[in-house]
């Protein structure tokens, strides 16, 4: 099992948050995300809607204000009290956070209109998509948008280790495979390439910190290839890398 599949790795990320750590960086281009997010939302108009690793939940209720019922899932207990906490605050009553692991859904078939999983592991396996083809009904939609094997690749190849660092292939045909063998027909397939901009080398190590961009990332063990990072990815306008995302939209 891969370290970003762990329930204890996302525990150790999320309690981050309480330390209040946000980088600041600039995006040269559309990584896919606010085009990706704005399909959903129309899309999950008085729906069933499942969403598929909430993390802390706060798209999760951007959602619940439109859509019939949302619940959202997770196999991170930090990040669900996270969630809960903002429910409260919310005062939606059709929205619902629970424990629940992608590959085996605690929910009947056909369940659900629409389900979707944003930037997380949730949809890395066939497994998992075989549950969400599942708890789908007939012409449910699931959407996702993920990580696309050229993210954060001049990063990586300094560490000699990262997230999508010796993927073969592309992860759009990959993830379009896959889908296809679980039953569900492809609607769309698109690739978003942008540039991230770090303001600092401080910015970047609060992003490695707490994204898995890079496995085991350590700031201590890791300081020869931070001062690497320095040499090669610094520009006139800071700390370059490149940004991969694939919106994928499937039907059952």
């Amino acid at each position: 099992m891969r370290e970003e599949e762990k329930a204890e790795y996302w525990n150790r990320k999320w309690k981050l948050r309480e330390q209040h750590l946000r980088e600041k960086m600039t995006l040269d281009g559309s990584d896919g995300e606010r085009e990706f997010d704005c399909e959903l939302i129309n899309r999950a108009h008085g729906r069933k809607v499942l969403d598929v690793g909430c993390g802390p939940g706060e798209f999760t209720l951007r959602v619940g204000r439109i859509a019939k019922t949302v619940t959202g899932i997770d196999t991170s207990k930090v990040a669900l009290e996270f969630a809960k906490r903002n429910l409260a605050r919310s005062r939606l009553e059709n929205v619902a956070f629970r424990y629940g692991d992608a590959g085996k859904l605690p929910f009947r078939d056909s369940s659900f209109d629409l389900a979707y999983s944003r930037r997380g592991p949730a949809s890395d396996s066939k497994q998992n998509l075989t549950e969400i083809f599942r708890v789908l009904r007939r012409g449910g939609v699931f959407m996702e948008i993920t990580i696309g094997e050229r993210d954060k690749q001049n990063v990586a190849r300094i560490f000699r280790r990262g997230q999508k660092l010796g993927f073969k292939g592309q992860v759009s045909d990959v993830k379009k495979r896959w889908l296809e063998q679980v039953g569900f027909k492809i609607s769309e397939a698109r690739d978003y390439l942008a540039t991230e901009i770090f303001h600092s080398m401080n910015d970047l190590i609060i992003r490695l910190k707490t994204a898995p961009i890079i496995p085991n990332f350590d700031v201590e063990r890791d300081e020869k290839f931070l001062e690497a990072v320095k040499t090669k990815c610094i520009t006139e306008r800071g700390i370059e890398t490149q940004v991969h995302r694939v919106v994928l939209i499937a039907e059952k």
